[in-house]
């Protein structure tokens, strides 16, 4: 007799199992949650208690309260608070002529764009390095700036066709800082002038040229003495005072 043990229906030879039998063994089995929704172990729990009451009972020891006597010492001294201005003010103790050369570069910056930063000049405009204007006295220097140029002008040799604006509208502080920096930074002053221009310089070169009327020309300004100086009293380039 063959062997049909492949073919036979091993489930219905052993009956119809139980439907309460069924679901019992459902009931038993454990259900798995999703990954990353496990529930924490209990040690982990225990643990993670332990640390914030210790912590806490640390902190309540050691904070005084969060008073700010904690940090600070019986004999601790505060420094003053500085001055409600916000600081004392620096003393500049450099020499005096230091100071005005400074503000007379300050004012060139408004110049630079036509004679360079150096004083070369450039771009059709006519330098103040090796210019007879810039060596020579004071009064044409301030009857430029006062009045202005316009038209051609002889410098160091070569001829310039331009307009120079007045720059009359400029205090006489800053006219005798601006001249003063152009004269001993790019010109070659002659022997005992040491090339300062005063504020009582520029005042009297406003009453000298008070009658001219718009720019000068080159003729006007030949006209004026090539080594004739404004008037006022010479001062010490240490501290600005009067000699």
């Amino acid at each position: 007799m063959s062997d049909n043990s492949e073919e036979r229906n091993l489930d219905y030879e052993a009956g119809t199992p139980s439907v309460v039998d069924m679901h019992s063994a459902v009931r038993r089995e454990k259900i798995l949650q999703p990954s990353g929704s496990e529930s924490v172990g209990l040690w982990p729990l225990i643990f993670g208690a332990i640390i914030l009451v210790a912590g806490g009972g640390f902190l309540f020891k050691n904070a005084n309260g969060f008073s700010n006597s904690t940090y600070i010492e019986t004999t601790y001294v505060p420094a003053p608070r500085p001055p409600s201005d916000g600081g004392e003010e620096l003393v500049d103790d450099r020499p005096w002529i230091e100071k005005w050369m400074g503000e007379g570069k300050k004012v060139y910056g408004q110049c630079a764009a036509c004679h360079m930063a150096g004083g070369e000049g450039g771009a059709g405009n006519p330098p103040l390095v090796g210019s007879e204007w810039v060596n020579g006295g004071t009064q044409r220097l301030g009857a430029i700036l006062l009045h202005g140029v316009n038209g051609p002008l002889t410098v160091a040799g070569q001829s310039y066709n331009g307009v120079m604006p007045a720059w009359s509208t400029l205090s006489d502080k800053k006219l005798a800082q601006v001249i003063t920096y152009v004269r001993r930074d790019f010109g070659t002053l002659p022997d005992g002038d040491d090339g300062i221009v005063t504020v009582e310089m520029i005042g009297a070169a406003r009453e000298m040229f008070k009658d001219q009327s718009g720019a000068y020309n080159e003729a006007q300004l030949l006209a004026i003495p090539e080594d004739g100086n404004l008037p006022g009293a010479q001062v010490d380039p240490l501290t600005g005072e009067a000699l």
